[in-house]
């Protein structure tokens, strides 16, 4: 529980405007979803500056040979392709599976099908990039035993409705501090665990490797999972596009060449997610502060915009 609990007035506003906009979203075509989502990134940028400044920070960071009128076109590419992203998530949560299927369409699913029929459960890696919570749901049309892992949001009434989604799409969610003993059990029974190890971790939770060409504190989960039980790592990236979206899985890791060093697997990790947001930088979650706890990554007051 953060010590600083949001005061249930507080939740209440933001479930309120959280419903508002869920509700025209449910009745929004898709070629509004992208008019006024890019119109509502534009305005995030505006309202939320703390969260461009560190945005700004870290293109330049990445993209030291860009110029700063470059790097400003990536920040508000950005903010436009999240402000799609949060339209198109609360317009799919009306939707089925076979819509959202046939709405995002899978691209080599069958390097996901080979891995769970290797019986040794699936770790299926992606990043904050793109349509990743689409991805989550247009997974579940090829998946059914699949388990996520989720962080609790501060403002409880969002985290009821965000439950009962999950819920109703067939997965189970894991708590994210109790997980370990779950997921193991899970790869046991050759289930599919989803994972976002982009972000970052605190130095007891991580090991300090490259992502992005930096040195950033990252999870050695998924690594130490594949070697422990053998399972199988398989990248997903969700791809936005004008005309929507597609979900496309990547050749494998199998534990055959994971070895037995955990830093090492976990670079190679890195390494691929890194590669995906270099070719289309617009679509990573350049605002959360991925090198915290570095020497060059100290936040600068980015929390309570």
């Amino acid at each position: 529980m953060s010590r600083h609990r949001k005061s249930l007035a507080l939740q209440r506003a933001e479930y309120g405007l959280y419903r508002g906009v869920a509700f025209l979203a449910h009745r929004m075509s898709a070629a509004s979803t992208v008019r006024w989502g890019s119109r509502l990134g534009a305005l995030s940028r505006r309202l939320l500056r703390r969260r461009d400044r560190l945005m700004m920070r870290n293109l330049r960071r990445v993209f030291p040979e860009k110029s700063e009128e470059q790097r400003r076109a990536i920040a508000d590419a950005c903010w436009r392709h999240f402000g799609r992203e949060t339209l198109f998530t609360l317009r799919a949560q009306a939707m089925s599976l076979a819509e959202i299927a046939a709405a995002c369409p899978l691209v080599n699913a069958e390097v996901l099908e080979s891995a769970i029929a290797r019986g040794k459960g699936v770790l299926l890696l992606s990043a904050h990039y793109g349509g990743w919570e689409v991805a989550g749901m247009a997974v579940m049309s090829l998946v059914r035993n699949i388990r996520t892992i989720t962080r609790r949001l501060d403002n409880e009434f969002l985290e009821r409705d965000l439950a009962r989604l999950r819920s109703s799409t067939g997965a189970a969610v894991l708590d994210r501090k109790r997980a370990v003993r779950e997921i193991i059990r899970a790869l046991e029974e050759n289930a599919v665990i989803v994972l976002l190890p982009d972000q970052s971790v605190l130095p007891r939770e991580g090991v300090l490797v490259p992502f992005l060409g930096h040195d950033a504190w990252t999870t050695t989960l998924p690594a130490k999972l594949a070697q422990r039980m053998g399972s199988t790592i398989v990248f997903t990236f969700c791809i936005a596009d004008e005309t929507g979206h597609r979900l496309e899985f990547e050749s494998p890791i199998q534990p055959s060449e994971a070895g037995s060093d955990p830093v090492a697997l976990t670079r190679r990790i890195n390494d691929v997610i890194s590669r995906r947001i270099e070719a289309h930088p617009e679509l990573w979650l350049w605002m959360h502060d991925r090198w915290k706890g570095t020497a060059t990554g100290e936040s600068e007051g980015v929390n309570g915009e």
